[in-house]
């Protein structure tokens, strides 16, 4: 069976931080965050992955590499893999940037299409870059993909035909994997949510 594994990043010195970087490609894996993406490279040994796609930002770029070396497989880059783009808000670590940045993922998480970030992407752009990367993949691979969390999150129970059981859209761990198999017409049977039994 074809599978697509989508995975959040390792964690970052700016998940530690609190800081929305969705923009900056800086931040790099932290000690914990590169030993997650060891493990989950031992766990894809046998999984048959044929190619490794990263998210631009340091922090996927590392884990898809650390994986990429016990896969024997050369990563490669994809700008649509980006976390999305949170405009004016990047940067910032207060209470207050993090609210309005809550209020607008919250309408994303409604599928509210046009719903921005101020300065930043809408929904829907969020949602057609996504989706390029998925219709990209070629029905005959397993392919991994190294994004991340708040993107994946929102993006992927609409491309799935069993998204009403999706609809608690669980907080993906770092490392954390969606495993999706293709179904037809750009849609997918999700087969798997936050999985991270590598992390046990």
């Amino acid at each position: 069976m074809n599978l697509v594994y989508i995975m959040r990043h390792g964690e970052s010195v700016v998940n530690i931080e609190r800081r929305l970087t969705c923009r900056q490609p800086e931040g790099d894996l932290s000690p914990v965050g590169r030993e997650q993406a060891a493990q989950a490279a031992v766990w894809l040994a046998d999984k048959n992955i044929r190619r490794i796609v990263h998210s631009p930002f340091h922090r996927a770029q590392e884990t898809a590499h650390i994986i990429g070396v016990r896969l024997k497989l050369v990563p490669s880059a994809d700008d649509d893999l980006r976390e999305m783009d949170c405009g004016d808000l990047e940067g910032r670590t207060d209470p207050a940037g993090w609210d309005i940045w809550t209020q607008v993922y919250r309408r994303w998480e409604a599928a509210e299409w046009e719903a921005a970030f101020p300065g930043g992407e809408t929904f829907l752009q969020a949602y057609e870059r996504l989706s390029r990367v998925l219709a990209a993949v070629k029905p005959d691979e397993t392919v991994l993909l190294v994004s991340h969390g708040g993107i994946t999150r929102v993006v992927i129970p609409l491309l799935c035909v069993n998204a009403a059981a999706l609809q608690r859209r669980e907080y993906l761990a770092n490392t954390g994997m969606i495993v999706l198999e293709p179904y037809g017409d750009g849609r997918f049977i999700c087969r798997a949510w936050n999985l991270a039994e590598h992390l046990v």
